[in-house]
């Protein structure tokens, strides 16, 4: 079983997406309460923290990462974000995406069709792969090659997605996620009767079809609602087992089927039988996203270490440990932010430059959003930096030169490690605590969320004694530089 502080990072990066706070590892650490994992699963389970990091991990599944200031990406996260807030039954928000109409300004939902602007081509793979883990994309061009999937069985599903029409009707005045007053253009989403599409690949009309080769015989413009019932119909064999897929693979750091949208003979799931019994289950429980996260993260395997022995090292099959996993590119930058005091030294600042003038609520909230548009800025270089030509496939930090230079040299480190300036996560070591063991804690916990071992502590004590450093406050960068490059840091573990 993991220690209490590896149960705490871990679970904080899972469902937050960030490092647990060394004020919330400390108390954790000093609850003694028998059930006091159980708590905290609940508690984060219905955190702000949470509901705003799995409203971006959707926005990005849905329709990847785009820029913040997109008018799609903002439209859908609104929606996104109360979804989730409400706890949305899973079959419930599926099917508002799929068949989603009306205007903008009452359905965000429908910035998803309009991000693949409305094409039934596009919708048609976007829809298979996530919502039913299928790899029908390749059926577009030709019969697939191992799976049963023929480019009658694409086009018909294609089919349903058919006659989408947008009309402008305006805009939308809103407040986005940073405070910003926003206008966005509204459209209103309709379906006009069109029965079946011309396929210049097959020379055919093709009429809307399941996949079970059920022939669709309802009124035109009602067949996205009948797709989208379809699709989370409790007796579609796919729907539930992707989404549990998708909900194991970023809890546990392997899926029971990989890829995620390769359900189907060519990839078995690994353990058939917990697959569908968690699927089975999920739906017991009426599609609740909550009460399968729950299940997973209360369980024994979910909360082993990930140290490993002579029996289990070389276990990938079995959960038998923790499988170590990489952080996601939010995950990092996130944890990056909290670990350099990056919001207490921005905050400081923007208080010196702009806080003097006026101490008005209003001017605070100003300095505040300030300081969101700040980190959100920071973020897209951040992304930039890891840009390999398909930004929306972006998922973990891997470690390239230019992330390792970043670390080395980049500001974000630099200037929180260092001790003289005013604010610096350093400086306000140095000038809250005046005991070495005192500033080593809190600096162990603040980057690695955990007490230093004592050996940790006494290399430590050595290094600053033996230091040639004419300023001894120069070791603590030295260590501060050090947890923030190593592996236990980057890794979720």
């Amino acid at each position: 079983m993991s220690k209490d502080t590896e149960f705490l990072r871990r679970i904080h990066l899972d469902m937050t997406g960030k490092i647990p706070t060394p004020d919330e590892v400390l108390d954790f650490l000093k609850d003694g309460s028998p059930n006091k994992r159980q708590k905290k699963i609940d508690h984060l389970l219905q955190s702000e923290a949470s509901i705003n990091y799995w409203t971006g991990l959707w926005v990005n599944w849905l329709i990847g990462r785009r820029s913040d200031n997109d008018d799609r990406r903002i439209g859908l996260t609104f929606w996104v974000w109360d979804a989730l807030a409400e706890n949305m039954p899973y079959n419930q928000f599926v099917q508002e995406l799929v068949a989603a109409e009306g205007e903008l300004r009452d359905n965000g939902a429908g910035n998803y069709v309009l991000r693949y602007d409305r094409s039934p081509v596009v919708l048609t793979s976007h829809t298979s792969r996530l919502f039913l883990g299928l790899p029908m994309q390749c059926a577009e061009c030709h019969d697939h090659k191992t799976e049963a999937w023929l480019q009658e069985d694409f086009y018909g599903i294609a089919a349903f997605f058919t006659g989408i029409e947008s009309e402008r009707k305006g805009n939308i005045d809103l407040v986005n996620m940073i405070g910003d007053e926003r206008r966005m253009n509204n459209f209103l989403i309709t379906d006009k009767p069109q029965k079946s599409m011309w396929v210049d690949r097959l020379k055919a009309e093709i009429s809307p079809r399941f996949l079970d080769g059920t022939e669709y015989n309802g009124t035109p413009i009602e067949k996205r609602k009948a797709l989208a019932h379809w699709i989370t119909d409790e007796s579609n064999p796919y729907f539930s087992r992707a989404i549990v897929n998708r909900i194991w693979n970023h809890f546990m750091g392997r899926a029971f089927v990989e890829p995620l949208d390769g359900f189907g003979v060519e990839n078995l799931p690994t353990n058939p039988s917990l697959l569908d019994w968690l699927a089975n289950d999920f739906v017991i429980h009426g599609y609740d996203l909550r009460h399968l996260m729950r299940t997973i993260l209360n369980s024994e395997a979910y909360q082993r270490t990930s140290e490993t022995n002579k029996n289990n090292k070389n276990d990938e099959l079995y959960y038998s440990h923790a499988y170590v996993k990489p952080l996601s590119a939010e995950q990092f930058f996130y944890s990056i932010l909290q670990a350099t005091g990056y919001e207490r030294l921005q905050l400081h600042q923007l208080l010196e430059m702009g806080g003097r003038k006026q101490q008005g609520g209003g001017d605070r909230k100003r300095i505040l959003r300030e300081l969101e548009r700040m980190k959100r800025e920071h973020l897209q270089k951040f992304l930039f930096l890891l840009n390999n030509g398909e930004m929306e496939e972006i998922e973990a930090f891997n470690g390239t030169v230019p992330q390792a230079l970043m670390m080395i040299n980049g500001s974000l480190v630099n200037d929180s490690a260092n001790h003289v300036e005013r604010g610096s996560f350093i400086n306000y070591v140095l000038e809250k605590w005046r005991e070495p063991r005192e500033r080593v804690e809190y600096i162990y916990l603040s980057v690695l969320s955990r007490l230093p071992t004592t050996k940790e502590k006494t290399y430590f004590q050595r290094y600053l004694e033996q230091s040639l450093y004419g300023d001894k406050n120069l070791a603590y960068e030295d260590l501060y530089w050090v947890l923030l490059n190593s592996v236990e840091f980057s890794l979720n573990h």
